[in-house]
């Protein structure tokens, strides 16, 4: 599973994916998935899931849960939902969508148990020590004082990345290991690479881009070529 990489696009709330927008971008992602052999998995904004489950071949992620019950539980988006809606999963604790601690594990199971696979967020070893346990398959370090900056965590805070890395294969976790905040381009992914991550969690540097294709295609062949023989 881990010698295929992985690129997550978090399409967030930019205005640039905003509605019918965000299929387009969608679609971007599906032609280069058609030519990169690299997993593209796309998170739109929650109004838009079930449009681009229903319109692409990649899989779908929501950008967050909650933990509201079937039923009356209004505007909580429930795992039973995010399933209904045609996504396989969705990411969990981003920084700008923290789940408080307690809630992690609930959460986690509650996705897991509709048939969900869960990309949770981290931002130091620590965290990544306690989140590892989860056994999600996906696990993304992003220190939150980088998201959108444009300077890279793999040339700004190379040793985070590489002490999350050791941290969580210390604590026997399988999935795959990402990283994000301020990936911009194919050089930020390759030294990202080598410092012992699966793939990259993006968002603003595809999304804001002039040309989507042009920009998913750097930074999909830059992981390709880095993927193991």
């Amino acid at each position: 599973m881990r010698d295929r990489r992985t690129l997550i696009l978090n399409f967030k709330n930019y205005s640039e994916a905003l509605g019918a927008k965000s299929l387009e971008l969608s679609r971007a992602a599906e032609r280069v998935s058609s030519v990169v052999d690299v997993e593209i998995v796309v998170a739109p904004p929650t109004p838009m899931i079930g449009a681009v489950a229903s319109a692409v071949n990649n899989r779908v992620f929501s950008q967050k849960a909650d933990l509201g019950v079937v039923g009356q539980s209004t505007g909580a988006l429930i795992p039973e939902s995010i399933k209904a809606a045609g996504a396989a999963g969705s990411l969990l604790n981003h920084s700008e969508a923290r789940v408080p601690p307690p809630g992690l594990s609930t959460l986690v199971t509650r996705l897991k148990s509709v048939g969900l696979e869960v990309c949770l967020c981290a931002q130091t070893p620590r965290e990544v020590k306690k989140l590892a346990a989860l056994s999600t398959e996906y696990l993304a370090v992003e220190p939150p004082e980088l998201i959108g900056g444009g300077v890279a965590v793999s040339r700004a805070r190379p040793e985070l990345i590489e002490d999350c890395v050791r941290v969580a294969r210390s604590a026997a976790y399988r999935g795959r290991i990402l990283c994000g905040a301020g990936i911009v381009d194919g050089e930020d992914v390759r030294m990202a690479v080598k410092l012992g991550v699966d793939g990259v969690l993006v968002s603003s540097s595809v999304v804001k881009a002039m040309n989507w294709d042009g920009k998913i295609t750097e930074l999909a062949l830059a992981l390709q070529a880095s993927r193991n023989p």
